[in-house]
């Protein structure tokens, strides 16, 4: 691999700031242009980063030297800049969900395939140690024949506030188990029944959690919890867990407490060191992993980690959930 490929990044909310920063750091990088539809808020973080504070979509995309966008839009809005980017021949990254309906989706998929450029969705769990392993042992066929799948990703009340007036707690939150039980797995979910409840985020029309019921091909079973009302003084910000059991053996992974914690006399703590972290001065992380994979990829001209396909398909059962909560009954998926 030699030479650097210039990014910019497209929506600088809490992970497109991440990724402006990453980007800076890589030395298969280079930050180039940065974007939000709040010009003082671009003028910032371009400030802060050396790069190009621009003043519209399409100067961000345009730059000189510009040869990825990161798109970290508002999940709704990723259409737009995704085939804006696309169009412009440059290769894109977009933060999950891909999209929030299949039509906004296929609109992505096909720009890229056009255009013959990129297109990776940060389905930033693919690069965490714990889920890779649970893949590693389940596709080593040391967990035999699935039997149930048991998914959680519980989030602190401040996330829901924050978020549930722009999307559900199923494409924030489910969307990552949803990609990593396919993943994982191997096996696509092909039904899914859903359950849903409102009371701490009844004031702003959101779910407070969403409990999912589902079948693999092949007929193993499974559950998806999702929340994010936990409260704000719990612990851990985020409380995830993934395990599997099979004909012949049993995997698990917990994340959000990786072992480390610091405590006052108020409270405990256990800050995130797999995900977002500083370690000498940078970013370290499954975030940065990601990013540098896809710039290895566009370097090298190399499949991306997750597909297109694969980012559609988690899209689709996390519609097919919200399609089960408006019936009141199971959803078959893909038939």
């Amino acid at each position: 691999m030699s030479g650097a490929v210039g990014a910019a990044v497209v929506g600088l909310g809490m992970m497109g700031e991440r990724h402006a920063r990453i980007w800076r750091e890589l030395h298969a990088a280079e930050l180039v242009s940065v974007y939000d539809i709040v010009q003082e808020r671009a003028e910032q973080v371009a400030d802060a980063l050396g790069c190009k504070a621009a003043g519209s979509l399409e100067e961000a995309i345009g730059a000189d030297g510009v040869g990825i966008v990161s798109v970290c839009t508002n999940d709704e809005a990723h259409r737009e800049a995704c085939v804006a980017a696309a169009e412009a021949g440059r290769h894109v990254l977009v933060e999950k969900p891909l999209a929030t309906t299949l039509e906004d989706c296929d609109a992505i998929i096909e720009a890229c395939r056009r255009a013959g450029v990129k297109l990776m969705t940060g389905h930033v769990c693919r690069f965490d140690p714990h889920y890779v392993k649970c893949r590693d042992v389940v596709l080593a066929g040391e967990v035999g024949e699935i039997v149930q799948v048991f998914a959680r990703r519980n989030n602190i009340l401040p996330s829901g506030r924050r978020i549930g007036p722009r999307t559900s707690v199923a494409y924030f939150l489910g969307v990552h188990d949803i990609d990593l039980i396919q993943w994982v797995t191997g096996r696509p979910i092909t039904r899914v029944c859903a359950e849903s409840v409102r009371k701490v985020l009844s004031d702003i029309g959101a779910d407070d959690a969403i409990m999912t019921v589902f079948r693999l091909e092949g007929g193993g079973i499974g559950a998806l919890e999702t929340c994010w009302v936990i409260p704000e003084g719990s612990p851990n910000s985020l409380d995830a867990r993934l395990e599997i059991v099979g004909t012949e053996g049993r995997v698990a992974a917990c994340v959000g407490c990786e072992g480390f914690e610091q405590a006052s006399s108020e409270r405990a703590r256990r800050p995130d060191v797999v995900y977002w972290t500083e370690m000498h001065g940078t970013a370290q992380g499954a975030l940065r992993r990601q990013l540098e994979h896809f710039a290895e990829c566009v370097l090298e001209d190399r499949e991306p980690a997750v597909s297109p396909e694969d980012a559609r398909r988690a899209v689709e059962v996390a519609a097919a959930i919200h399609r089960s909560l408006e019936t009141g009954g199971p959803v078959e998926i893909g038939t």
